[in-house]
């Protein structure tokens, strides 16, 4: 139900995707994949800086155990830690939107224009890759 403030209504109940996978990288990040086939890159440093998240500041090895809730609504470490879905939505930078995850089959032939290939699956590596555009079979220009 949206709450009406003096200024203006604020949605309360807006749904966020659901995290799929979750990978912790090196200087505190994570990369999450989404089930609506986002992928996100997420910098924690602005959360490790809260109390809460001072276990996490001071030990790698747990930083490293992060993954998915088993019902994709947080990226867990422990029982006593967690961070909410929305939070890495909002907050993540998004790398690529991978068609794959969710069966939507991308265009792949089209008369002479290029067409971007998705990727297929999530790797460290494909961060700084960008897929290549390329030139569909078909007609010569």
């Amino acid at each position: 139900m949206p709450v009406i403030t003096r200024f203006k209504s604020v949605n309360t109940m807006q749904k966020y995707p659901k995290i799929q996978e979750v990978e912790a990288l090196p200087g505190r990040q994570l990369l999450v994949r989404f089930r609506n086939g986002v992928v996100k890159l997420y910098d924690c440093k602005k959360v490790l800086r809260l109390p809460a998240f001072a276990p996490l500041r001071k030990n790698d090895a747990l930083f490293q155990c992060a993954r998915a809730d088993p019902h994709g609504y947080a990226v867990i470490w422990n029982d006593e830690l967690d961070l909410a879905e929305s939070e890495v939505w909002l907050g993540g930078k998004a790398v690529r939107e991978d068609t794959a995850a969710y069966g939507r089959k991308p265009a792949t032939k089209s008369a002479g224009k290029m067409v971007r290939k998705p990727a297929a699956t999530l790797h460290r590596r494909s961060l700084t890759k960008t897929p290549k555009l390329t030139k569909a079979p078909g007609r010569k220009p």
